[in-house]
């Protein structure tokens, strides 16, 4: 089981350029956990996707969103999170993630450069962490 962002999930989703290596992540290890803030970055992600594609495919792909990853979230201790993100200057969101990844002893897998130099051995780009699984 691995914790992954929203830098991350919409390449399973959506083709871009890291699309190949994180469904290959999947491939390996499906068992993704996120917490539910997933769900509004999500929103955000394909609102926009929606303006230049049009809402059918948006929505469509929402639904598989929730069916793929929707029974592997958890919510993550909100004061723990607050303490992560002013102890080390990162967002609100980074920090449910990482409070997440930390709470389960799990890997976080993120696309965020500052998630990544912080958090060393905790947080790892798609293409560090393949060689991992």
């Amino acid at each position: 089981m691995i914790v992954v962002d929203a830098t991350v999930v919409p390449y399973l989703f959506v083709e871009g350029e890291l699309t190949g290596m994180v469904r290959e992540l999947h491939r390996i290890d499906a068992g993704w956990v996120t917490p539910p803030i997933l769900n509004h970055e999500m929103l955000h992600v394909l609102a926009r996707l929606g303006v230049s594609e049009g809402g059918e495919i948006t929505e469509r792909l929402w639904r598989e969103i929730r069916s793929v990853l929707g029974a592997n979230q958890q919510v993550p201790d909100p004061v723990r999170s607050l303490r992560l993100a002013v102890r080390h200057g990162i967002g609100g969101n980074q920090s449910q993630y990482l409070c997440l990844a930390e709470s389960l002893d799990l890997p976080l897998i993120s696309e965020d450069p500052v998630l990544q130099e912080r958090f060393r051995g905790r947080v790892f780009g798609v293409n560090e962490y393949e060689g991992n699984v």
